[in-house]
């Protein structure tokens, strides 16, 4: 399954649909959406589990609140994962388990979690796909209406590489924190408002 181009995810109680950029979700974006990303100990999300949260929300364009939490998933994560994101197994040892976490973000969300607000991400398929999952498990029924940074990306001619820090440095946006999931959510949505600025 290529999370660049899938549509639809559906996970028993949870689902998030892709909008695409047109007049009426411009529209949206400029007043309220919420950036977010993930990071996870592996890329299944039928087995393996989010380690940390972020997201940020835009409000006409500024980021006015942000949601930013490690979870304890209850089992390892990888050595070659953690070399990446820098979260090991001792930082979640003492991270909040996944029944305390996503009530609270949930809260966060609000009117994204029904699909009144549009969510965005970088390859947001990707992290709505472990989210949703996680949510169908713990019983919280969700339907996201997601934006995907990525895709808008290629929509750009010059662009070569479509990879979060290549769409940052392109759009000359600061990015020093990868694999720290607010920050990347934090640029994600930047990106985002550059590419309404240009449409």
């Amino acid at each position: 399954m290529d999370m660049r181009t899938i549509e639809k995810i559906e996970f028993g109680s949870a689902l998030a649909v892709r909008a695409f950029l047109d007049a009426e979700t411009a529209r949206e974006l400029s007043e309220r959406f919420i950036a977010f990303d993930t990071e996870t100990t592996g890329l299944d999300p039928d087995r393996d589990c989010i380690v940390e949260l972020g997201a940020v929300l835009f409000e006409k364009g500024i980021p006015t609140a942000s949601f930013q939490s490690y979870v304890n998933p209850g089992i390892h994560i990888p050595a070659e994962v953690s070399a990446l994101n820098h979260i090991t197994d001792e930082m979640l040892a003492a991270a909040p388990a996944e029944k305390d976490v996503y009530p609270e973000f949930m809260k966060f969300l609000g009117d994204a979690a029904s699909g009144k607000v549009l969510v965005c991400g970088h390859v947001a398929a990707f992290d709505l796909s472990f989210l949703c999952n996680t949510l169908d498990r713990l019983g919280i029924e969700a339907a996201f209406r997601f934006i995907d940074t990525r895709q808008l990306a290629t929509q750009i001619p010059e662009l070569e590489h479509h990879s979060l820090a290549a769409v940052a440095e392109y759009f000359e946006i600061p990015h020093e924190k990868a694999h720290q999931a607010k920050e990347d959510a934090l640029t994600s949505g930047r990106i985002l408002l550059k590419k309404l600025e240009r449409s």
